[in-house]
Formats: structure tokens, sequence, C-alpha cells
């Protein structure tokens, strides 16, 4: 615990140092604007879960790690799921705020977000996947989750790394080009669950695919880029968060808290 309390506190320092022109106050305007610092700082659980795994297990430790993270694991079947799954909720979503008129959405939107309006599409495929996802998960799921389920069930653990996930987000609300910068408390609330939400399908593929970081960082990139799209329809983001919600819901209820899938909970992934 001493050394996952260590990982955070690095996490948070690099992320931080990263995102500190948002809420102090002596760094240049044009800083305080900046989509790169906001990116940049999405590495710092990478960065520290690469210091901390080399310190505790040298090289063997981050073979394992970026063998997680670049080579697929069977059953393969969790990392098509992953890719694919957030764009088909979106779909659906789309579907039903227009009563099936989905050819009415310009979905050229949905290669950009609000925050990188005039990026073309490939570069913000390659930035989701490569430092939205292996950048988080790398840290959250492959160094803090299988350590705390060395001790914790996998349910325990979720809400422990929410907990921690929601912590490191802070500066981000002072950053105005970002969606937390207008919450109110009721959209920090929806926030919090979305999150926790979150949270139990990461646990849940994760263990479901015996350890593959590479399914949970595709998974995180495609949910970053179908559910950021700038569509012009604020209501289909009612209804992908009410999917999202039920289909975690539905893992709690049908699967056991303690590993959250029908595959042991995954403790090393050294395998």
């Amino acid at each position: 615990m001493k050394r996952l309390l260590a990982y955070f506190l690095t996490t948070c320092a690099i992320s931080w140092l990263c995102w500190s022109p948002y809420w102090l106050s002596f760094f240049p305007k044009a800083w305080k604007t900046s989509a790169f610092l906001h990116y940049l700082g999405l590495l710092g659980p990478l960065l520290s879960a690469v210091i901390w795994t080399k310190t505790e297990n040298s090289s063997r430790g981050l073979r394992a790690l970026f063998t997680s993270l670049l080579v697929p694991r069977e059953p393969v079947f969790y990392g098509l799921l992953s890719a694919l799954l957030p764009f088909l909720i979106l779909f659906a979503a789309v579907g039903i705020s227009t009563q099936g008129a989905i050819q009415t959405v310009d979905w050229r939107g949905l290669w950009h977000s609000h925050e990188l309006a005039t990026m073309s599409p490939i570069p913000f495929v390659a930035l989701n996947l490569f430092v939205v996802g292996f950048g988080e998960e790398t840290g959250w799921r492959g160094y803090a989750l299988p350590r705390l389920q060395q001790r914790f069930s996998a349910l325990t653990s979720s809400l422990l790394i929410t907990a921690g996930w929601a912590l490191w987000h802070w500066p981000l609300f002072f950053y105005v080009r970002s969606g937390y910068h207008s919450m109110d408390g009721a959209g920090i609330v929806g926030w919090l669950i979305s999150l926790l939400t979150g949270s139990l399908l990461f646990t849940w593929l994760f263990n479901s695919s015996r350890g593959s970081l590479l399914a949970c960082a595709l998974f995180h990139a495609t949910m970053d880029i179908a559910f950021m799209a700038d569509l012009g329809r604020p209501d289909v983001m009612t209804y992908v968060g009410m999917a999202v919600t039920l289909w975690g819901a539905g893992i709690l209820l049908v699967l056991k808290p303690t590993n959250l899938s029908r595959q042991p909970r995954v403790k090393t992934l050294e395998q």
C-alpha cells in the first residue's frame, strides 16, 4: 500500500505540474488554454507506473507491463469488443435521439472534440489511443489495479481507483477549454457517477481479458472518441450516459463483486 500511495503521489506530481498553468496565475495567459499541456499531463499515470515498476521489479516488471500493453491476449474477443462497443452505443443513442434518422447527423464530428475541433481525424485518433488510452491505462489498470486486487475485491479496488482517479483530475476544473470548467454541482455528481461506472467497466474488462492493458487502452480511447464527439446534439450524451450506467450496474448485479468477471481477478501482469 505504501508503493501504491507513492505511485499515486508521483502520478499527481507529474500531471499537476503539467496542468499548473491552469490554476496558477503567474503563467502566461496563452498557457491557460493550452491543449498541449492537457494531453501532456495525461501521460502522468504511464510515467509513474514505469518509475515504480522499474523500482520494484527491474526489467522483468517493465517487460510484463509493456507486453500487456502491446501484445493482444486471449480471448481476443475482448480486444475487439473494447474497440467497437463505444461506437455501437453512440450509434444507438443517435438512433434514439433522431428517431432512426441517423443520416441527419453530421458524422464528421465523430473525429473531433470541442477542444480539438481543428485537428484532422488520423492525428486525433492517434492522440486518443497513445496518450489517453496508453497514458492513463498503463497506470490505473496496469500498475494500480492488480496490486489493489492482491488485497481487496474487484469492487473495492474499483472504488479506491475511482477516488484516486477523481482527485487526480481536479486541476482540469480550472482549464477553460475542458468540460469540467463549466460543471455545476449536479454536473460534478453526474461526472463522479460516470467515473465510478467507468472504473467498474474497466475492472470487468481487465479481469475478463486476463489483464490485457491493450484492451483497456482501446476501450478508453474509443470511449473518449465516441462519447466526446462534436455531433451538435447534446441529448445524445444523455442516452449514452444512461446506457453506460445501466451496463455498469448490470455487471455489478450479475457478476460477483469479488471479481466483477467470470474469470478470477488479475493480481499480477507477469503471466
